[in-house]
This record gives C-alpha cells, sequence and structure tokens, in this order.
C-alpha cells in the first residue's frame, strides 16, 4: 500500500506543478493590449480554481488509497473488470472462430 500512496501522491505534485507552470507561462505573455484587467483577472481566478481544485481532488485520492476499505473495494472492483474482460474477449474470440474462414490463416 504504501508504494501506491507514494505513487498517487507524486501524481498530485506532479499535476499541481503543471498548473503553476500553466499559470506562471500565462502570466509571462505580453498582453497585446486587447485583453482587458477585468477579462485576465477573470481568467487567473479561474486557473487558481482550476489548481485548487486539483489538489483537493488528489488530496481526496491519497486519503482514500490510505483506507483499508478503499483498498478492499478497489481490488474488488478490479477483479470485476478483469472478469468482465475476459469474459468479452472470450467471447469475442469464440465469434472470430465461428465465423467461416475466421478461424486461422487464409489457406489459398
Amino acid at each position: 500500500m504504501a508504494d501506491s500512496k507514494q505513487a498517487w501522491d507524486q501524481v498530485g505534485r506532479d499535476l499541481s506543478d503543471l498548473g503553476r507552470r500553466v499559470r506562471d507561462r500565462y502570466q509571462q505573455q505580453p498582453d497585446p493590449g486587447q485583453t482587458a484587467p477585468a477579462d485576465r483577472r477573470k481568467v487567473e481566478d479561474a486557473l487558481r480554481e482550476l489548481a485548487d481544485s486539483l489538489d483537493q481532488a488528489f488530496t481526496a485520492l491519497g486519503e482514500a488509497v490510505r483506507d483499508p476499505e478503499f483498498g478492499a473495494q478497489t481490488k474488488k472492483a478490479a477483479d470485476s473488470l478483469s472478469d468482465a474482460l475476459s469474459a468479452t474477449f472470450a467471447e469475442v474470440s469464440e465469434r472470430f472462430r465461428s465465423k467461416p474462414g475466421g478461424g486461422g490463416p487464409n489457406r489459398d
């Protein structure tokens, strides 16, 4: 569990860094005089809210990963996904084999 926590913590840090870089790049752009200060402030506020939302989302995800019940539910969901994918691929494989000429290489 420690490895997954560290991995998700790193994801959160990396996305926060990415958000800061986007904000910094935006702020460094020369204002061509067409953007009103009020419009620029709205964009800056939106970027700040986005960064805050990402931070909150990944903090919540990090806390959830540390919860043993979350781990058990994650395993259950992963097992269900694996079962569904296995069943789907088995059905597709069976359909492919049951079609005329679909069971192997062309032998003309």
